[in-house]
């Protein structure tokens, strides 16, 4: 007879995870689209008060692909973990710091799905901690998927209306520019520098919103980039946010100006070098 989650759950902390695996392979919701995220969150509050679950969600994230490749229902039992990791650091602060370590090394796990959970486990740390979190959280500034993780973390809706303090927020946001403003130009055909332009390009109008002069003021800051596709990136952030130009139009407008002072208008062709002789095989003899 299958046991439920709780029971299962019981019984891995105890030592045995067989059913617990069982049953999450069992419902993972893969191969398919989308995994269970319920049923990953579910088990995440189950074990998240009990003193035996670092221990736990610790094996959980560290299989590899080779024991649960990527796409299949094995995937699943890395993913709780991670998500799990989150909720434990959540409940038990003395866990913290290797629980964060933990969801940081998740960061560059191939496998997209266990990726994809790092922002979630991060904002159930910071729902708890507010802003005092993101000091902690200084070393996902230093990678392109850790850092994209922050930023969609910072600005989720359960972490960032406990942020009171603007300075910890801005300091996050910026170095996460700067790291993306120092990547070389490779940099542009690499997964994780992509979800870091996007993440910039999606959190900006929430913190702005959130803290306002001071996000306008670190955006405005942007302009300094010599990279155009970042600096219209900042911009597009800006631009495209309808409760922004009604909030902020003062800021927002300080802000573009900034950013479209510092944007090189195009050469005009009569200042282009004309050529200095014929190219050609030279005159034709008569």
């Amino acid at each position: 007879m299958a046991l439920g989650l709780d029971e299962a759950t019981t019984r891995a902390l105890a030592g045995d995870a067989t059913e617990l695996y069982a049953l999450l392979s069992r419902s993972s919701g893969l191969p398919g689209e989308r995994a269970n995220l319920p049923l990953a969150n579910a088990f995440a509050h189950a074990c998240s008060a009990d003193a035996r679950a670092a221990t736990l969600v610790t094996k959980m994230a560290k299989l590899d692909a080779d024991a649960a490749p990527g796409g299949s229902p094995l995937e699943f039992i890395p993913l709780c973990g991670v998500l799990a990791a989150g909720a434990v650091a959540a409940r038990q602060p003395k866990t913290r710091a290797a629980m964060i370590q933990l969801v940081h090394d998740a960061c560059d796990d191939l496998r997209f799905r266990v990726r994809d959970v790092v922002p979630e486990a991060l904002s159930m740390m910071g729902a708890r901690e507010g802003g005092a979190l993101l000091a902690e959280l200084e070393p996902f500034t230093e990678g392109y998927f850790h850092a994209s993780a922050l930023l969609r973390a910072m600005t989720s809706q359960d972490w960032l209306p406990q942020i009171a303090d603007a300075e910890p927020a801005v300091d996050a946001l910026v170095r996460s520019f700067e790291l993306a403003d120092a990547a070389p130009r490779s940099a542009e055909r690499w997964p994780g520098y992509k979800a870091l332009i996007e993440s910039l390009e999606s959190s900006i109008a929430p913190l702005a919103l959130r803290f306002g002069e001071p996000i306008f003021a670190a955006a405005a800051g942007f302009a300094r980039t010599d990279d155009p596709h970042l600096r219209e990136s900042i911009k597009k952030a800006l631009g495209r946010d309808k409760k922004l130009r009604a909030r902020y139009p003062a800021e927002l407008a300080s802000a573009m100006g900034a950013l479209d002072a510092a944007t090189k208008g195009p050469r005009d062709p009569r200042s282009l070098p004309r050529p200095t002789r014929k190219r050609g095989g030279g005159r034709r003899r008569k």
